[in-house]
C-alpha cells in the first residue's frame, strides 16, 4: 500500500511513519525537507511547500496513493484545496483533527465519537471543526473518501507533556531548580495522555481500511490521571519534588490569554475517552504505554540528546507572569499562594 504523509516529521507523524514502515507500507513524505533527520530510512521525501499547488503538482507528478494523510491542515481553505487536488489521486484522505474539537463544556464526562463538536474558547479547535464539516459535505455530495482522526494530548520521546506545553524542557528545568510550577484548578481534574507509539498502532490500522471511510475516530490511552499526578510523575522521574501552585484556569486566561484558550477550551476539563470504536475497527488495538513508563523513556531520550534540553523563555515568562499575578491576588485577600 502506498501512503503519502503531508508533513510526516512531527511529534505524532514520526511515530506513525515508523510503524507504517514496520508494516511494510510504501511511505512518502511531502514537506519542505526541513527535518531530514526525522525521516526514518525507507521513506521517500518529496520536497515542496504543501500550500503552493504548482510545487505540489510537480513533486507528485505521475503518482497516485492508496492513502493521503493531512497532518498540516488547520484552516478550511487548506482542506478545500486538498479535496480539489487529491480527489482523483487517492482512495482515502485522512484528516488529522483534534479531540479539543469536542464540545466544551462537555455534556457527558466520557467522550465518544458521537459527542457533539463545539469549542467557544479556542479558535484552533473551531477551525478543525470547520475542516471536518467541509469533508462531511464532500462525502455527502460526491463520496470523497475521507477519514477523520482526532488525537488528544499525544507525546513522543523527548516531549514532556504538561498543561503549559510539551515541546521543551522548561517545566523539567523549573522542577530541578526548585522553582514553582502552575497546575490549573485544584489539580484534580482528569486528563488523558497517549504515547505516540500507541497512537501509531491504532492509526495505521485505519489506513486503507474501507470501513473507515466517512468515519471519525479518536485514538487515546485508556489511562486517566489528575494534573497533579501528571506533574508529580514527571518530578519522580526527574528525581525532583515539584513545587505546585494551583491557579484557576480562568485566572490564567486573564493573565495569559494565549494560554487560557487551550486551558478553557481543552485542558481545564476532565477528559475521559471511550475507545470502543477504534478497537472495533482495528481489532487487537490497545494502548500499552502508561505515563510513568512513557515519561521515563522521554527523559532518557533527552539525557541522550542534551542539546534538546531547551528552555523556552516565553514559557518561563508565562509561568512567572501567572505566579506573580496570583501571589499578588492572594496577598490582597490574605491567602496563601502555594500548595
Amino acid at each position: 500500500m502506498r501512503v503519502l504523509f503531508i508533513g510526516g516529521t512531527g511529534n505524532i507523524s514520526t511515530a506513525c511513519t515508523r510503524h507504517a514502515l514496520e508494516r511494510n507500507l510504501e511511505v512518502y513524505h511531502l514537506n519542505r525537507g526541513s527535518h531530514p533527520e526525522k525521516a526514518p530510512r525507507g521513506v521517500t521525501t518529496l520536497r515542496a511547500d504543501v500550500r503552493k499547488v504548482d510545487e505540489v503538482r510537480r513533486a507528485l507528478a505521475g503518482l497516485r496513493f492508496d492513502c493521503v494523510v493531512e497532518w498540516l491542515g488547520y484552516l478550511p481553505q487548506q482542506v478545500e484545496a486538498d479535496i480539489a487536488f487529491f480527489r482523483d489521486r487517492t482512495g482515502q484522505f485522512v484528516f488529522i483533527s483534534s479531540a479539543s474539537a469536542y464540545c466544551k463544556p462537555l455534556p457527558h464526562p466520557v467522550i465518544t465519537e458521537s459527542t457533539p463538536l463545539g469549542n467557544p474558547f479556542w479558535e484552533y479547535s473551531r477551525n478543525k471543526i470547520a475542516c471536518e464539516r467541509i469533508l462531511e459535505r464532500a462525502w455527502e455530495d460526491s463520496r470523497f473518501p475521507f477519514t477523520v482522526v482526532r488525537p488528544s494530548h499525544t507525546y513522543d520521546d523527548g516531549w514532556i507533556p504538561t498543561c503549559f506545553g510539551s515541546r521543551d524542557y522548561t517545566v523539567a528545568r523549573r522542577m530541578l531548580d526548585g522553582k514553582e510550577i502552575v497546575v490549573p484548578g485544584d489539580g484534580q481534574s482528569l486528563w488523558t495522555l497517549t504515547h505516540a507509539s500507541d497512537f501509531a498502532r491504532g492509526f495505521t490500522g485505519l489506513l486503507g481500511n474501507p470501513a473507515a471511510l466517512g468515519q471519525a475516530f479518536h485514538i487515546t490511552s485508556d489511562e486517566f490521571l489528575t494534573w497533579d499526578s501528571i506533574h508529580l510523575t514527571i518530578g519522580r522521574a526527574l528525581g525532583a519534588d515539584p513545587r505546585i501552585v494551583h491557579v484557576p484556569s480562568d485566572f490564567v486566561a486573564r493573565v495569559c490569554p494565549e494560554r487560557g484558550a487551550s486551558l478553557l477550551g481543552d485542558k481545564a476539563h476532565s477528559v475521559l475517552f471511550d475507545n470502543a470504536k477504534i478497537k472495533r475497527y482495528v481489532p487487537g488495538f490497545h494502548a500499552n504505554v502508561v505515563f510513568a513508563e512513557g515519561i521515563r523513556r522521554s527523559l532518557a531520550w533527552l539525557d541522550a540528546h542534551p542539546d534538546a534540553k531547551t528552555v523556552d523563555p516565553a514559557v518561563n515568562g508565562d509561568y512567572e507572569k501567572v505566579l506573580g499575578a496570583w501571589a499578588s491576588a492572594m496577598a490582597g485577600v490574605g491567602g496563601q499562594c502555594c500548595a
